[in-house]
């Protein structure tokens, strides 16, 4: 069962495991980069992404970054609707996958690709094939990565096999294994919603909700 480019919504913390709604991507977009202040549209709210975000970056132990985004940041489940945040408790696919990358700007030598996450955007919205189906993107809570979100046809093949091939083809342009992030390949992997005044929204998709 497919549900296009629809999600669960979830509120923070993140063991809150149950959603509060479903949304759509155009919704995720105007959270992310608060322009539903503009618009008039209304996802929940939530003034206050944008200083989390900023007082998230602010952090430099690397733990206290994972709890202070896992107590704070509201997140959806890109792959579809959830009726509980599980793999077994999906009510239908979105036809989108998330993908995170980090470490992007990593000066270790660990790190294979250095590039900026404003570079990695033009990067993907660039690439031959992944450019036209790059529905939306914005930098990840950290500041380091970026969250992108492409579209899948699971007609061809299942979900796992999807993310492997995306991920191998990410690997190809020469980024490391740590920068394309292989622990989020569940179905169910949540994904923290952080402020970018910046995000890249497919242009069909404003009308396709508005």
């Amino acid at each position: 069962m497919t549900n296009k480019y629809m999600m669960s919504f979830f509120k923070a913390p993140v063991w809150n495991k149950a959603p509060l709604k479903v949304v759509n991507l155009f919704w995720v977009w105007l959270y992310v980069t608060m322009k539903w202040m503009q618009l008039g549209v209304d996802p929940d709210r939530d003034v206050g992404i944008k200083t989390k975000t900023e007082w998230l970056r602010k952090l430099t132990a690397e733990e206290a970054q994972r709890q202070f985004k896992g107590k704070n940041f509201d997140y959806v489940t890109p792959s579809g609707t959830f009726c509980y945040c599980d793999d077994k408790s999906r009510t239908a696919y979105s036809e989108a996958m998330c993908i995170d990358i980090d470490h992007l700007d990593d000066d270790s030598e660990a790190m294979e690709r250095k590039v900026t996450p404003e570079d990695m955007k033009q990067l993907l919205l660039n690439d031959p094939y992944w450019g036209d189906k790059t529905l939306l993107m914005f930098t990840s809570p950290r500041g380091h990565g970026v969250k992108w979100f492409v579209e899948i046809d699971l007609t061809k093949c299942d979900y796992a096999t999807w993310f492997k091939a995306i991920r191998n083809y990410l690997l190809s342009l020469g980024f490391g294994e740590k920068q394309i992030d292989s622990s989020v390949a569940n179905e169910s992997h949540a994904c923290f919603i952080s402020y970018d005044p910046d995000a890249y929204l497919r242009p069909d998709l404003y009308e396709f909700y508005i």
